[in-house]
């Protein structure tokens, strides 16, 4: 019996789609946290043309010292691709942070990990504050 000779290839699929560039847009916005507007969230996002989010660039929490807008706490994921992370200053003499992964909660999407952070800021903020401006030797009440 001859040996029979393929006349073909095989035509081998990727399995994952290419992932095509996309066009993204900064947004950036920040809202008070009091009445006295010295607690503030600003953040800083990147979405397509779909509104849909695609990257945490930056989220902080900064209170008002002299008039100058001082960051406390900053979330941020490196890439997009990466998990979410907090860096907390130690004070304002001393500009070393502390990155810490510890109690923030993963999520697929990037919409619902952005609300956390902001709740997670709002319920935590005074702590957080006086924390900050007893390390830092400051009282601004």
């Amino acid at each position: 019996m001859a040996k029979r000779i393929r006349k073909h290839f095989k035509n081998i699929l990727p399995i994952k789609k290419p992932i095509l560039k996309e066009a993204l847009y900064t947004q950036t916005s920040n809202f008070t946290l009091n009445t006295a507007q010295l607690d503030r969230i600003s953040f800083s996002v990147l979405r397509n043309n779909k509104r849909e989010l695609r990257k945490i660039e930056n989220i902080s929490y900064e209170i008002n010292i002299e008039g100058c807008w001082e960051w406390i706490v900053r979330y941020d994921d490196h890439g997009g691709v990466g998990s979410l992370h907090r860096h907390i200053r130690i004070s304002l003499k001393d500009d070393s942070n502390v990155e810490s992964t510890i109690g923030i909660k993963k999520y697929k999407d990037k919409g619902h990990e952005l609300t956390w952070v902001c709740k997670n800021i709002q319920r935590d903020y005074l702590n957080i504050r006086t924390k900050f401006l007893r390390n830092s030797k400051i009282d601004l009440y």
